[in-house]
């Protein structure tokens, strides 16, 4: 375990570096350098290709992580297993490269009027997408042998660094687009390179060619597994990239598409930390799911409800209270302004999926764990409709209309599911307390007057409303003693202050 705890220590921190780093990049460098098409054209680049990848590459990142301890033997070189995962995908992407040749027409016939440059750039999304193909199968086959950090500082850090890199040699006219752009399908290709590279400097690249489990029964349980990855792999990367796809369709796509990704990035802050509360919460609730034991459940079910609205509810007031500050502070503000219902929406309908609770970890815990899959591709799907009826009428801010409608009734669902199930929900009677104070931090914070007529005044101006709303909603949760986890969080540190100054 403490090479596990290690390596997953390690891979948080460069994670929330790369977090600042690609923040950084979209913001700022990028959005400075480029023009809000050239924009556009590198969020949805990069998106296309994610969500063509997510299929391509067969469901074998996860057979790799399911199925290797039934191959793992060194003696043997792991049976051929790692031959297998570099030939498997190739395979997906032949069938992959060939509809994508073919459907030159069809994606000119959606996209010509709306996007033009995105039509431009099509050849350059298909050796990207396979690049992200062999990304996701070395990854996954490092983290078989539990080395995960340097596979993460490749991804996270190296092609980030190098994304700053290229935005700042454009915008000092050492490249221009059409190299950059090349270059970016070059970063992704030389990702690969290193990532072959580490796992030979491992000693755990193994060429032996050995196929012949493809007679024995464990060859049709893979397949089975990767069908049923391949369709919940798509869905989970539609979900968070359908948009892109939709917007580039219409017109000033391009632009649509750049606003859209530049609101939605400033709003999903507020989902980071329900990400570090999953990845400590599964394990827990993995045991408890063991032992049968329900009233450890539901206590984490209602814990992390709460105290995922208590910080949610918080950042969400801290961005939309200062959001007309916030775009001062990003080039082109004139631009990317019109974006500011989208971070409302996006930022609500994350406040919602936080307000309850982890119940996707609660149902992968249980015998019901396929049902998520399918809640999810549910949620898909109410995307797709709802992006195709209110992107045509409403543009970007539809598009984050319909994120807020679909996650909402993803929620709903699996809410009523695990209700009917188990007899848990997670809402307490200090759940409407939050939502009060939520309320009432908000009207006090309108009340500040804010003047964005110098980088000075609106520094101050967003420091102002924060300390407020820090003050007012954080004062109130632990004056109220809504949350013991708060409560004894702040008595914990400030029983270290005093005793840091006593000595």
């Amino acid at each position: 375990m403490g090479v596990i705890i290690r390596q997953s220590l390690k891979n948080s921190i460069v994670t929330y570096f790369g977090v600042i780093i690609g923040t950084i990049n979209v913001l700022y460098l990028y959005n400075a350098f480029l023009s809000t098409d050239q924009m556009g054209l590198y969020s949805a680049i990069t998106s296309f290709s994610i969500v063509f990848a997510s299929f391509t590459q067969l469901g074998i990142p996860l057979i790799a992580a399911r199925f290797f301890n039934r191959f793992n033997d060194v003696q043997k070189q792991h049976n051929g297993f790692f031959v297998f995962l570099m030939i498997a995908p190739l395979f997906g992407c032949f069938i992959f490269s060939l509809i994508y040749l073919l459907g030159n027409d069809l994606f000119r016939w959606i996209y010509e009027d709306g996007s033009p440059l995105l039509v431009q750039y099509y050849y350059y999304l298909l050796p990207l997408t396979i690049c992200l193909v062999y990304m996701m199968v070395l990854e996954s086959y490092a983290r078989v042998h539990l080395r995960i950090v340097v596979p993460a500082i490749i991804r996270e850090l190296g092609i980030k660094l190098a994304n700053s890199t290229l935005a700042i040699s454009f915008a000092l006219g050492w490249i221009s687009f059409d190299q950059l752009v090349l270059a970016l399908v070059l970063i992704h290709f030389l990702a690969v390179m290193a990532l072959l590279g580490y796992l030979q400097w491992l000693g755990r690249l193994y060429w032996k060619v050995d196929f012949s489990f493809v007679r024995k029964p464990v060859f049709k349980e893979m397949w089975q597994y990767g069908l049923w990855m391949i369709i919940g792999g798509l869905s989970v990367t539609l979900a968070l990239n359908i948009e892109k796809f939709f917007l580039a369709a219409y017109q000033n796509g391009m632009t649509n598409t750049a606003i859209f990704d530049i609101a939605s990035k400033i709003a999903l802050i507020i989902a980071i930390p329900r990400n570090a509360l999953a990845s400590i919460s599964t394990p827990l609730l993995n045991e408890s799911w063991q032992r049968n034991d329900m009233e450890h459940i539901d206590e984490i079910y209602k814990k992390s409800a709460l105290n995922l609205l208590i910080v949610g509810g918080l950042l969400f007031l801290g961005i939309w209270c200062n959001i007309d500050s916030i775009f001062k502070l990003i080039p082109k503000a004139a631009v990317y302004e019109q974006g500011k219902w989208v971070v409302l929406y996006v930022g609500l309908g994350r406040v919602v999926d936080m307000a309850t609770g982890l119940n996707s970890e609660i149902l992968m815990g249980s015998k019901y764990y396929r049902y998520d899959l399918a809640f999810y591709i549910f949620q898909t799907i109410m995307l797709i409709i709802a992006n195709a009826i209110l992107i045509p009428l409403y543009g970007f801010n539809g598009a984050a209309l319909a994120m807020l409608v679909a996650l909402t009734m993803y929620n709903s669902i699996k809410f009523w599911f695990i209700y009917s199930k188990f007899g848990l929900q997670p809402f307490t009677a200090n759940t409407p307390k939050v939502i009060a104070l939520l309320i009432v931090t908000y009207g006090i914070s309108r009340l500040i007057p804010v003047s964005n007529a110098s980088l000075w005044l609106t520094l101050v101006g967003i420091a102002a409303k924060s300390i407020v709303i820090v003050g007012v909603f954080v004062g109130g949760v632990l004056w109220l003693r809504i949350s013991e986890d708060a409560n004894q969080t702040v008595e914990a540190l400030w029983g270290k202050a005093k005793s840091f100054l006593n000595h």
